[in-house]
């Protein structure tokens, strides 16, 4: 007569969840590996929330298991010795782990009366059944962790979505209003202080609703932007008379990008050649602002030739014949990347503006090369652009050689 124990032994509390799972599942007629249970295990560490102790008990079971396929379920039967020399946990609290395992229907205790965990042989020495924890239940769920563990995969990368979305449309705001020198948007700027900011684990709903907030406000003071230029720019009115009585012919895109590419007024001026006239913008200690002009010049390299040879980004712009132009292309490009107005002038003044132009072309070339195919994508080009800077302000990551290496591949590319 075959006995098969199915009540917690060893003075050890019963519990009434492991009971009942314990009840529905019986033991799998098929082969269940190691690799199988683990997963299974992680996904219900993920589903269920559990804790480090929870956490570190239940792969630590998973990892025991021997893939004997005994009659009785998936047994294993690490002693709580081993278990806290492998995990680092103590006693008290593996013994505790433990009951919360057996509370949420994770695993049933199979111990001997004693509460000992042993293999159980026959007379051939095949292990044929075992005293210690069986794992079926995990197993039999882990359906059911593997779809809640993806759900929640789900969530967080639209909550991570929503955060960048929130974080632009807050900067858009931020830079629209501060166009404005006159503070015609001290009120529309006290609300947006007022949004609620969602925290890092909050609803999605949250998020949606600070960004809704933001997108209006924006609409708010474009309107209210497009009514004052309509009142200061009407027939007769002081200094612009009779603007718009003569109606132009809109010019096309292709003008347009000509025009760009051939105005010498924005990109062929050097914006930052005289130091004295950095360090008079920049305030504060000169001798600082020294120092960190000098370790930017150091680090960003002014070889117009590399540049061109390692950023085919700028040959879309026509001839370039400066590096005052390369700067200033790289900084109106950063800034369509996304990067907020206000670390792009935080860089100028920190930097130099040609340094700070130089080095958002490095960035948007470093991400044009990851949506290439073998490439590195650059998830956010502005937060490259903002650790470059500091390192650089530091005296770290000099770009020469990077670009070198751009060059080089853009070679080998080429042939």
């Amino acid at each position: 007569m075959t006995h098969v124990q199915s009540n917690a032994t060893g003075r050890r509390r019963d519990c009434a969840a492991s009971w009942r799972v314990g009840k529905l599942f019986d033991a799998p007629l098929f082969a269940v590996s190691r690799k199988d249970l683990l997963k299974a295990a992680r996904d219900a560490v993920r589903a269920l929330a559990l804790d480090r102790s929870e956490r570190q008990l239940i792969e630590r079971l998973a990892v025991c298991f021997g893939e004997q396929q005994l009659a009785h379920g998936l047994l294993c039967w690490p002693s709580n010795a081993q278990i806290e020399k492998k995990t680092g946990m103590s006693e008290r609290t593996i013994r505790r782990a433990i009951v919360k395992l057996r509370e949420r229907g994770l695993i049933v205790m199979r111990d001997s009366a004693n509460g000992k965990r042993f293999p159980i042989s026959n007379a051939k020495g095949e292990i044929v059944d075992a005293r210690g924890f069986d794992l079926t239940p995990l197993h039999k769920r882990a359906a059911e962790f593997a779809e809640r563990a993806r759900a929640l995969d789900i969530e967080d990368r639209v909550r991570r979505q929503l955060r960048d979305d929130l974080t632009a449309a807050r900067n858009a705001l931020l830079d629209l209003c501060a166009e404005d020198p006159s503070g015609a948007y001290a009120d529309i700027l006290a609300r947006a202080s007022s949004v609620p900011r969602p925290s890092k684990d909050a609803a999605p709903e949250e998020f949606v609703a600070a960004i809704e907030a933001y997108v209006a406000l924006a609409e708010e003071a474009r309107e209210f932007r497009y009514l004052s230029d309509l009142s200061a720019e009407a027939p007769g009115s002081a200094g612009h008379p009779d603007r718009h009585s003569k109606q132009d012919a809109k010019p096309s895109s292709g003008d347009c990008n000509a025009g760009l590419r051939n105005s010498p007024s924005t990109f062929d001026q050097p914006r930052d050649s005289e130091n004295a006239a950095f360090r008079e913008r920049r305030g504060g200690d000169v001798r600082q602002s020294e120092r960190t002009l000098e370790a930017a010049d150091r680090a960003i390299p002014k070889d117009l030739a590399l540049w061109l040879a390692a950023c085919p980004e700028l040959s879309e712009w026509g001839t370039i014949t400066a590096i005052e132009r390369a700067a200033a292309l790289g900084a109106k490009f950063i800034r369509a990347c996304g990067l907020a107005r206000r670390a792009l002038e935080r860089a100028e003044a920190r930097l130099g503006v040609v340094n700070a132009g130089l080095l958002g072309l490095f960035v948007v070339q470093r991400h044009a090369n990851g949506e290439q195919q073998g490439g590195t994508p650059i998830r956010s080009p502005g937060g490259l652009f903002v650790m470059l800077a500091r390192e650089i302000e530091r005296g770290r990551h000099p770009l020469e050689r990077e670009l070198i290496a751009m060059r080089r591949r853009r070679r080998q590319n080429l042939h």
